[in-house]
């Protein structure tokens, strides 16, 4: 079997070792400067590449962005996905992509198998984010988290863990929610919920904002209700869920902290991503019967 893992950061690093572990010959576009550390993956320039070869065609956590930009933080030059790169890929080649975006699906007409909508990948994924997370508050803060009012906007895989970790080193946790089964769920964690309606009188309290929505729910409106010596630090994929005009017109310093863990836990975040992956193509051959 040929895999092509076409950009990403380190963690796609990890993601090779593990496919190689399992007797997967892997092609890396978008590495020409981590060659030291792929030994046993063959590292070839784009328009080296024979696509039509390849059974697994492998995209960044990040997917796809505007004008088929594809991260490649290893390539000495851009990568790109083109709408001639996905047809020239075999039918029987799975595209595997961390996340779906506009710009990829506008380019692929088919199938794709998307990891970040597993359960598996998103809860442990969900730890490393966590981690990074509480070590910027750590950072971008003059104060102990022991003890600070943190707001997660949020309640879902990432927020859940983010509120419990902050919960365990003494925060004193709240968290907006939209549902009452996840409203009961925060309450029996020892998490004060309030639902999003209330955002803009519960903010004002928060030391620390983190936000897990991907859509705008950090307004002008209620931004402006924030103590300017608060921080936010969005988790969110792109766009964000942040004003982010408004927030530095208000003096409100943000984050927007995308791909926390291949940042601060590649490797770890690598090996979940390489065995989940590993499992999603099971599944996915043995659902169309391949």
């Amino acid at each position: 079997m040929n895999a092509l893992i076409f950009g990403g950061d380190a963690r796609q690093i990890e993601v090779g070792r593990i496919l190689m572990e399992r007797g997967i010959h892997v092609y890396m576009a978008g590495f020409d400067q981590a060659e030291n550390e792929l030994m046993g993956a063959q590292v070839i320039k784009n328009e080296d590449l024979s696509y039509e070869s390849m059974d697994l065609f492998i995209l960044p956590v990040s997917g796809v962005k505007k004008g088929g930009d594809v991260d490649a933080p290893f390539s000495t030059s851009p990568l790109f996905m083109t709408k001639e790169i996905a047809e020239s890929l075999s039918e029987d080649c799975i595209i595997i992509s961390g996340i779906a975006t506009p710009a990829l699906k506008n380019i692929v007409q088919r199938d794709v198998l998307y990891i970040f909508d597993r359960e598996d990948a998103a809860i442990l994924n969900s730890i490393p984010t966590a981690e990074g997370a509480l070590m910027i508050a750590m950072q971008k803060t003059d104060h102990t988290i022991h003890g600070a009012n943190v707001m997660v906007i949020g309640f879902g895989r990432v927020g859940t863990t983010t509120a419990r970790l902050f919960h365990q080193v003494g925060a004193r946790v709240t968290t907006a929610v939209r549902e009452t089964g996840i409203f009961a769920r925060a309450k029996e964690m020892n998490i004060y919920p309030f639902y999003m309606a209330s955002l803009i009188d519960e903010i004002e309290y928060a030391d620390v904002v983190i936000n897990t929505v991907p859509a705008l729910v950090l307004t002008e409106d209620i931004l402006a209700r924030m103590n300017p010596a608060s921080i936010i630090i969005d988790l969110a994929s792109e766009p964000g869920g942040t004003d982010f005009e408004a927030a530095e017109k208000a003096g409100i310093q943000v984050i927007h902290a995308l791909s926390l863990p291949g940042k601060i836990a590649p490797k770890t975040a690598g090996e979940i991503l390489g065995h989940v992956l590993i499992d999603a193509v099971k599944e996915w051959k043995n659902e169309r019967g391949l």
